[in-house]
């Protein structure tokens, strides 16, 4: 079989895909780390062997999405929404989204050290590691409350 160098332009729908996901989910990444380029071929691969032994569009495009998301995290603008949602609604006005979004990114530039200890080469937070360190995000998030005046 004819092996090809693959470019961005090879996998342009998968690599698309997957920056479209990480930025409308909020993740700071940088669009060249190296998980999102081997993740993107990785899934065009799996797409291209899957049609290749005979499966369907739609089964082969099924698992070149999972392929896709290998090791990709939960993003922290969503750990800490849901932080917030689930911890402090008593505490401070969570009525809307706007309201919801404010605090977070509030809580996410004031406590720049908030997810200090994680692993900063992955994409996203690990579930294990998230529950792992859970508590410690939340005391830091009652820390910054009460230090104004919030809680």
């Amino acid at each position: 079989m004819l092996e090809s160098d693959r470019s961005l332009t090879d996998f342009n729908f998968y690599y698309s895909y997957l920056l479209n996901y990480l930025q409308s989910n909020r993740y700071q990444v940088d669009p060249e780390h190296p998980q999102i380029i081997t993740n993107s071929i990785a899934a065009l691969e799996t797409f291209e062997d899957a049609r290749r032994y005979g499966a369907e569009v739609e089964d082969a495009e099924e698992l070149a999405i999972q392929t896709l998301f290998t090791n990709i995290g939960e993003s922290e603008y969503d750990i800490v929404s849901g932080l917030i949602l689930d911890n402090f609604g008593d505490t401070i006005d969570l009525d809307s989204e706007v309201a919801v979004e404010y605090w977070t990114t509030q809580v996410m530039t004031d406590i720049p050290d908030l997810f200090d200890g994680f692993d900063r080469q992955a994409i996203g937070v690990d579930a294990l590691e998230m529950e792992q360190k859970e508590t410690e995000i939340v005391g830091k998030i009652v820390i910054y409350l009460t230090d104004n005046g919030l809680q």
